[in-house]
C-alpha cells in the first residue's frame, strides 16, 4: 500500500529558549493512502498542531512533511492537495446548501458543468438532495455538517483533514455522523486524517489510532491492539475502562511473553508481560484487565473473591463495583438481561477470566 503522508523528525516549538514549549516532539509517521487515520488524545498533547502542520497552517521547527512523495514542508496550504473541517462548520448563511458546496469549486475556476455535476454528485453522497436549496439556518447540526463535508470533499482532495468536527453534536446523533463518516471515507476512498479526544470515536472508526500525550506518540496500530494491548498505563486509562491491580510477579519467562503473577486470596494467574520491562521476580507490578474480560462467578469459585460494592446500570450492561480480598478495587461490566436483577451490595461472588486477559504494564 502506498504512503499518503510521510512525517520525519518533525518537531515543533513555540516561544525561545528556556521559556518555549514543545508541543511536538521527534514525530515519525507514515498514513497510508486511502486510510482513515485518527490523532487521539487530551487537550494539549500536540494533535490539533500536528493537523495544522499537515494542512500548512503551521510550520514545524524542524523536520520534513511529504504527501504522495512529494515534499510540501514549506508550502502554503492552497499548494497542498487537502482539505480541512473544523468543528466551526463556517458555512455561508446566505447561500443555500448546493452553493455551499459548490464555492470551493466556484473560486477553483472549473466550469460552471463541472461544478453543477459534482454538486449533484456530492449532495447524493451525503443523501441531502432534497435539501440543495436550503439555506444552512434552515437544517439541523447533523445536515449543516454534512454539508461541511460535501464541500471539503467537492475539489476531491487527496486528504481530508477532521478537526474534532463532531463535538458540537448531542450524543445520538454524533454515533449516526461516525457511522456516516466512515461510509464517505469507504465510498470516496480519499485518506481521512482524523482528531479527536474521543476514544469511542476513534475505535469506531478509524484503520489506525496514533495516541498521543505531551506532543509525543505513545502507541500506533489498529483498535483492537491498542485496545487489548496498550504499551503502558497512560493508553490503558485513556483507551476504555480499565482495572489497575498491583500484584506481585511470582515466575518470569514461563513462556515466551508469559509471566505468573499472585491474585489477591492467593491463587496465581499467567499474565502478559511485554519484552520492553523485565521486573525481578517477587517484585510488585502493575497489572490490568479490562471490566469486561471477567466473568462473575459462585462465591468461592474463580480465580479472584469479592464483594459487591455497588452496581451502577446502564441500559444494555450494568457496573459492579468490587472490593477484592486485598480490599483492590474492581469494575465487572455485566451485560444486561430482563430477569437478571443486579446483585444487592455485600453479596460475594468470585471472579474468572481468560487466558491473556490479564496484563502487565510498564509503571
Amino acid at each position: 500500500m502506498s504512503q499518503e503522508i510521510e512525517i520525519t523528525g518533525l518537531n515543533k516549538s513555540f516561544g525561545q529558549g528556556a521559556a518555549a514549549f514543545h508541543a511536538l516532539r521527534a514525530i515519525d509517521l507514515t498514513i497510508a493512502t486511502g486510510e482513515f487515520f485518527t490523532l487521539l488524545g487530551p487537550s494539549g498533547c500536540g494533535k490539533t498542531t500536528l493537523l495544522r502542520i499537515i494542512a500548512g497552517f503551521e510550520e514545524p521547527s524542524t523536520g520534513v512533511l511529504r504527501i504522495n512523495g512529494k515534499d510540501v514542508t514549506g508550502l502554503g496550504p492552497d499548494k497542498r492537495p487537502i482539505n480541512t473541517v473544523f468543528q466551526s462548520y463556517a458555512l455561508f448563511p446566505h447561500m443555500s446548501v448546493a452553493q455551499n458546496i459548490g464555492f470551493g469549486l466556484k473560486m477553483l475556476g472549473k466550469p460552471k458543468s463541472e461544478i453543477k455535476a459534482t454538486v449533484a454528485e456530492m449532495l447524493q453522497l451525503v443523501r441531502m438532495e432534497a435539501m440543495a436549496d436550503r439555506l444552512p439556518s434552515e437544517i439541523s447540526g447533523g445536515q449543516q455538517q454534512r454539508v461541511a463535508l460535501a464541500r471539503a470533499l467537492a475539489p476531491r482532495p487527496r486528504v481530508l483533514l477532521l478537526d474534532e468536527p463532531l463535538s458540537a453534536l448531542d450524543l445520538k446523533l454524533r454515533k449516526e455522523m461516525q457511522s456516516e463518516l466512515k461510509r464517505l471515507q469507504t465510498e470516496t476512498g480519499i485518506t481521512f486524517v482524523f482528531v479527536t479526544h474521543d476514544q469511542e470515536e476513534a475505535l469506531t472508526m478509524s484503520d489506525r489510532i496514533a495516541v498521543m500525550s505531551a506532543g509525543e506518540i505513545l502507541q500506533l496500530g489498529p483498535p483492537q491492539e491498542i485496545y487489548n494491548a496498550p504499551v503502558n498505563r497512560f493508553v490503558a486509562d485513556f483507551i476504555g475502562d480499565t482495572n489497575f491491580l498491583r500484584l506481585r510477579l511470582r515466575v518470569k519467562a514461563v513462556a515466551a511473553g508469559e509471566a505468573v503473577l499472585e491474585l489477591p486470596g492467593g491463587k496465581q494467574a499467567s499474565a502478559r508481560l511485554p519484552a520492553s520491562i523485565s521486573p525481578p521476580v517477587g517484585s510488585l507490578v502493575t497489572a490490568v484487565i479490562r471490566p469486561e474480560q471477567a466473568e462473575p462467578t459462585p462465591a468461592g469459585q474463580g480465580e479472584m473473591q469479592a464483594v459487591v460494592a455497588s452496581a451502577t446500570f446502564f441500559g444494555t450492561d450494568t457496573h459492579l463495583h468490587l472490593l477484592l480480598d486485598d480490599a483492590q478495587g474492581f469494575v465487572l461490566r455485566r451485560q444486561n438481561r430482563p430477569d437478571q436483577p443486579s446483585p444487592a451490595p455485600g453479596t460475594k461472588l468470585g471472579l474468572t477470566f481468560a487466558p491473556g486477559a490479564l496484563r502487565v504494564l510498564e509503571d
